[in-house]
């Protein structure tokens, strides 16, 4: 809805085009011919050239009017009526201006657009409060209301409370404002509208400061202030410098009020705000009054006036002739301060300007008084005491007695005549008047049904709304995660074929054969989930039963993830009766909700767990149980967990990642075998579904018991599988460590690397993080979602230890959105990779951090005596640590005493800790490094010839002159006299 900016707000914020819009609005003007494309951007280009040229700006609000009449009283014809008045309004001609509105809120009401009557209603509204008729302005902004409240437009109610609030302000009823005012600010706050939040400020600010509440306005001004700057809002700032002035001349800080007073008149004027300017010029009268120079403030008052009468303002007119009067009658020209006074009361009457009416009476009682004139000043002083008490004066009170009482005789005369009458009448007003009770009664229960039904329908929308709005985020969701689903799996499929391209004759593994064909199995299966869902959604989703043995097929699908639970060392307990059970049912749908629980329950359950999955027949009907000790489900979520696209958030690693599909497909394929599924769960506990579903037992001619596989009875446990040790790698090559929860992607890119790095594997960044403060690698590949800790969390325990944060990091992941990328890299990674990625990227990413690594290492190799830790490393630690590495060997190289253990202990290290962290950062053991930095300060001395060769040894901690000599021809190959 279109407002107008509301600071004092009586006029438009005065905004700066540059000439290349309104260039580009006239030629896209000259190629359109369509009458509704034109009076588009006719309306646009009007605010464009309004403040900036308002001969072409008529021109434009002419044109848009005279093709809005061809559009037979349209939208935008109306709006082409809204748009001429606010030229006239910005002309300071509002009987124009309302005569355009009015025009507009017609058609309006004709076709009953309350969007376009709401509009004419603000600027009706706004003109008649500029020509001082506040009852008319107050009327049309307390209709502009109620639609705002009808369309529910927030802003828009805000900008008629801050309306509402100056015509308020302008009539004295100063509480009744403050109101208003404060309704709007908290709008405004709410739907996050700062310029209209400042303006609201700067408007309670002022009624504080006509109460006299000097502190709290100034507060409220500087609280705008803040936001004007923030938004760069130069005709923010004016407003508020100018009730600054004000403030300070109401506290006798007169030099203040001038500074505040003169930077707000330079503002207005750089905007071209008239009636602001003078304004200023009556501000700047008042604070010269006040100082006793009554003959400065003439000029200032004249100003404002004469600024006042180009630009029609009734108020600022009767303010200005209000206070030249008071200066006139200060300077003893009473003639003239008479002539000044009596415009400004009589403007004030007319206009119902209340507090400057009675500042006029009150002065001209003086002004008679001086001239002699007592008759007039009693006649003045009655008026100001009528308008200050705003009670009727003595006399007033005894004239309507009088008549009242002339009015009671002759009523009494009347009375006995009448009285008869009155009573027969008095009998047919009460008849008349519970007839009139019982129709209201009526109406208004019509009415309040009718309330509550509109109400009830309102409600029911919403809700709607909102369950819509849910369902789009969830499947925004499922979307998202289906996609990560499918990343690994094609990482791990795209990965060895581009191998088996690039090298044809040396063919593939037979490892990554079979890791081709599950993860090619993974994508079929996510693949026909997906298809199967649409199918129920269409409903053409159908059992397709054939006979069958259920409970073998219930082993082969239970017996699917027996290797997943031996290496992840999960007690998998498997109890199918040993017996055939001949039925006819659908073995696809089956297995794919057996595999769909048995999945769920793996991916929710730690190392270690138990798994339990039972069967038993009984009354026609299939009863399954799938139970496990994993992390449970909160009470609060077990109701959702079968909605499609739901998933239930325990954080960010990725043995909690899933589609959101899997639970939702299980109940629709149970409810299509007419079968009913429960689930129970507690947190830290585990979580049990139970399945029922109804299948006829064929009988057989053949015996149904059949010989028990294992002798301990029905119950089948996963055997354990034994585990060989890996044979150390010996390889004189660059560490790497491998930190992946996923099996297949772990041996897939060690595959990649074992050529030219000894890799080490940890399966998850807990792990991972122990390994890498043991073994020390060159560098760490780790995935960002993993169980136990995430790949983030591993990076940032890693870039804050001290002996593990020069290690560099590569991060792996399927969320491939810069978002997440930036959270990688902030938290200190060196490398960021997505799924799928080119093996030959990762081998090169790898071989460039090791290879930068051992450059930087290559700097200490230099021979200068001093070396600049900001050259080695851009982590922040290890910058720190090498500079107090530096400090301490300039402060001890000297002393022949200090050595290896010294620094441990200065460093408060362990000879393990030191000999690591500088053997990784400058590959030089501490001791090496001691006697270099000692060597390369004797070589700086040596070849500034700054003593003898003898003392100089001893000067940077050798005793033994041997030992330095042997060591200095070691470092730089020649002996130490010779350097010289």
């Amino acid at each position: 809805m279109k407002q107008l900016p509301l600071p004092f707000v009586f006029l438009f914020t005065v905004l700066l085009f540059s000439q290349s819009r309104v260039d580009s609005l006239e030629s896209k003007l000259a190629r359109t011919e369509e009458d509704t494309l034109k009076i588009k951007i006719l309306h646009e280009l009007y605010y464009q050239l309004e403040n900036k040229s308002p001969e072409e700006a008529y021109r434009v609000a002419k044109e848009a009017l005279s093709i809005g009449e061809n559009l037979k009283k349209g939208p935008l014809h109306i709006e082409s009526h809204n748009v001429y008045g606010d030229y006239w309004y910005s002309q300071s001609d509002f009987d124009m201006a309302i005569e355009a509105y009015r025009k507009a809120e017609m058609l309006a009401k004709e076709i009953g657009s309350i969007e376009g009557e709401s509009n004419a209603l603000f600027g009706l509204g706004n003109a008649f409060l500029r020509k001082g008729n506040f009852e008319k302005a107050k009327e049309c902004h307390e209709k502009k209301l109620v639609f705002a409240e009808e369309l529910n437009d927030r802003e828009s109610i805000a900008g008629s409370y801050n309306s509402l609030g100056l015509i308020s302000t302008e009539q004295g009823n100063l509480t009744e404002a403050m109101e208003y005012f404060i309704e709007a600010s908290k709008i405004y706050r709410e739907v996050g509208h700062l310029k209209y939040y400042s303006i609201t400020l700067m408007s309670i600010g002022m009624v504080h400061r006509q109460l006299g509440n000097n502190d709290k306005a100034k507060h409220y001004y500087l609280e705008s202030d803040s936001i004007s700057i923030l938004l760069d809002d130069e005709l923010g700032r004016a407003y508020v410098l100018n009730n600054l002035a004000i403030i300070s001349k109401n506290t006798n800080r007169l030099e203040e009020a001038v500074r505040y007073n003169k930077k707000a008149l330079e503002l207005f004027e750089k905007l071209g705000n008239k009636k602001k300017v003078g304004e200023i010029y009556y501000n700047e009268g008042s604070i010269l009054l006040k100082k006793n120079a009554y003959r400065d403030a003439l000029p200032a008052y004249q100003k404002s006036l004469q600024i006042a009468l180009q630009t029609n303002d009734s108020v600022m007119i009767a303010f200005s002739n209000c206070n030249l009067g008071r200066t006139y009658l200060l300077l003893k020209d009473f003639e003239k301060a008479e002539m000044h006074l009596l415009n400004s009361s009589n403007i004030s009457e007319e206009i119902n300007l209340f507090p400057i009416e009675k500042d006029s009476y009150e002065l001209l009682s003086e002004v008679y008084e001086k001239m002699g004139n007592f008759n007039k000043a009693y006649f003045s002083r009655t008026k100001y005491s009528i308008l200050k008490d705003s009670l009727f004066t003595k006399e007033k009170r005894n004239l309507a007695n009088e008549i009242e009482a002339k009015y009671q005789n002759e009523q009494k005369t009347k009375e006995i005549a009448l009285l008869e009458s009155e009573r027969a009448f008095k009998e047919l007003q009460l008849g008349k008047r519970i007839n009139e009770r019982n129709g209201i009664i009526a109406f208004s229960v019509v009415l309040l049904l009718l309330a509550g039904l509109l109400y009830n329908q309102y409600r029911v929308k919403q809700k709607t709304n909102k369950e819509l709005r849910e369902l789009d985020r969830l499947k925004s969701n499922f979307f998202a995660n289906i996609s990560h689903e499918f990343r690994t799996p094609l990482t791990l499929i795209k990965g060895p074929i581009e191998q088996l391209e690039q090298s044809p004759d040396e063919g593939l593994p037979i490892e990554s054969i079979k890791m081709i064909r599950r993860n090619n199995n993974r994508v079929l299966q996510l693949v026909n989930q997906l298809l199967d869902l649409s199918k129920i959604d269409e409903g053409n989703l159908q059992l397709e039963k054939t006979e069958g043995d259920v409970y073998k097929c219930l082993r082969g699908a239970a017996s699917s993830f027996n290797s997943h639970a031996a290496q992840r060392n999960i007690d998998y307990k498997v109890q199918i009766p040993h017996k055939v059970l001949w039925a006819t049912f659908d073995r696809d749908k089956l297995e794919k909700i057996l595999y769909n629980l048995l999945g769920n329950a793996f991916k929710f359950i730690g190392d270690g767990g138990l798994i339990s999955f039972s069967t038993t027949y009984g009354k026609g009907e299939l009863k399954m149980v799938i139970s496990d000790t994993g992390m449970g489900i909160a009470a609060k979520k077990l109701p959702y967990i079968f909605d499609r696209f739901y998933q239930v958030h325990r954080g960010d690693t990725k043995d909690h990642e899933g589609s959101g599909i899997g639970l939702s497909l299980s109940k629709d394929l149970v409810e299509l075998m007419d079968g009913t599924i429960t689930v129970s769960s507690e947190v830290g506990k585990g979580t049990i579904f139970t399945l029922v579903i109804p299948i006829q037992k064929i009988r057989m001619g053949f015996q149904e018991n059949i010989k028990k596989p294992y002798p301990g009875g029905d119950e089948i446990k996963t055997p354990r599988t034994s585990y060989t040790l890996e044979r150390p790698d010996l390889r004189e090559l660059p560490s790497v460590l491998l930190v992946e929860d996923n099996p297949d992607m772990s041996y897939f890119i060690k595959e990649q690397l074992q050529k030219n790095y000894r890799v080490q594997k940890a399966k998850n960044g807990k792990i991972g993080l122990k390994l890498a403060k043991s073994k020390s690698p060159d560098l760490i590949i780790t995935d960002v979602m993993m169980p136990e800790m995430d790949g983030v969390e591993l990076c940032k325990s890693l870039k804050a230890d001290l002996d593990t944060s020069h290690i560099p990091v590569i991060m792996l992941t399927a969320k491939a959105g810069m978002e997440n990328k930036m959270v990688g890299l902030q938290t200190g990674a060196d490398d960021y990779l997505t799924k799928p990625f080119e093996p030959k990227e990762l081998l090169a990413r790898v071989e460039n951090l090791i290879e930068q690594r051992k450059k930087l290492r290559v700097l200490f190799a230099k021979k200068e005596a001093s070396f600049n830790p900001k050259e080695v490393t851009v982590t922040s630690i290890d910058e720190t640590f090498l500079q107090n590495v530096l400090d301490l060997l300039e402060k001890e190289f000297w002393n022949p005493d200090f050595g290896v253990p010294q620094m441990q202990k200065a460093l408060a290290l362990s000879k393990a800790q030191l000999h690591r962290k500088l053997k990784a950062l400058t590959n030089e053991s501490p001791g090496e490094l001691l006697r270099n930095f000692r060597l390369k300060r004797a070589a700086q001395l040596l070849s500034k010839k700054a003593d003898t060769v003898t003392q100089i040894a001893y000067a940077v901690g050798f005793n033994n002159l041997s030992y330095f000599a042997k060591c200095f021809k070691e470092l730089y190959g020649v002996p130490p006299s010779s350097y010289r």
